[in-house]
């Protein structure tokens, strides 16, 4: 009797491979986005907690009785509290004895170590390490700060003072940014040259802590398009408000003054 063997030899064949491969590969490029966008979910949340510590320091360094009711600036004046350091350097400078971790004064090449809380995540311009601290400078520092020139008129990089009698809700103190020595974004240029480059970091979205100590996220769905005078409106409508009607003030003087000229 012929026995006729009905074994099969294991294994794939190469339409069955293809066909695996295709499906795996349809599935990757389905998660894919979904896990970056829960990647950059994670880096604004981050950044979103980072600015609310750092929030409570400015708290705490408004209660000082030495600059009471302020909130310190890029570019303001050295005080009794930092004779040691060049102030005006950055805001980062006059927080940083509020920070426990904080080695104060300076200690490295002529800069000091700050908590990586001030780095925000989605920066990728210099690579801070797993380390707590790191070396502080316009590169490591992720937040710029903001003014509405409060406490002098005639320097617009002066501190926030927090008694003013506007909307501090609306008015920003700290906010995602590529902070430039000496200055504070002040006007829609300098909104350009410091906040604008942040849009690349965590989905477009730019998170700002006002000077109430409210920490809002400003979503931007079109960052290739976006206008930057209708962002700032957005991210500072007292101060934009507030440049206009200078602006129209000033114009308005050009023109009496044009008119006596002709008279």
């Amino acid at each position: 009797m012929i026995f006729h063997s009905t074994y099969r030899k294991s294994g794939f064949t190469l339409i069955e491979l293809i066909v695996v491969i295709a499906i795996l590969a349809t599935l990757v490029g389905i998660a894919a986005p979904a896990f970056y966008n829960h990647l950059k979910a994670g880096d604004v949340t981050k950044c979103r907690t980072q600015l609310e510590q750092i929030s409570k320091l400015g708290v705490k360094y408004s209660q000082d009785m030495a600059h009471k009711a302020l909130l310190p600036t890029s570019g303001m004046d050295d005080d009794e509290d930092t004779k040691t350091v060049n102030e005006s350097d950055g805001w980062w400078i006059s927080i940083a004895p509020e920070l426990d971790s904080t080695v104060y004064p300076r200690s490295e090449k002529g800069k000091m170590k700050l908590s990586t809380i001030f780095h925000c995540p989605g920066d990728m311009r210099v690579n801070v390490g797993s380390d707590s601290v790191m070396m502080a400078d316009e590169k490591s520092v992720s937040y710029v700060s903001w003014t509405d020139a409060s406490e002098d008129r005639d320097n617009p990089n002066s501190c926030i003072r927090t008694t003013a009698r506007q909307n501090l809700d609306t008015l920003p103190w700290l906010s995602d940014g590529n902070p430039v020595k000496g200055q504070s974004v002040t006007d829609l240029a300098t909104f350009r040259k410091m906040v604008m480059p942040a849009l690349e970091r965590h989905d477009s979205t730019i998170v700002v802590a006002y000077a109430s100590g409210a920490i809002k996220a400003v979503k931007v769905e079109d960052d290739e398009n976006v206008d930057a005078e209708v962002l700032f409106k957005r991210i500072a409508p007292s101060l934009a408000n507030k440049k206009a009607t200078e602006e129209d003030s000033e114009d308005s003087e050009d023109e009496e003054d044009e008119d006596s000229e002709e008279e």
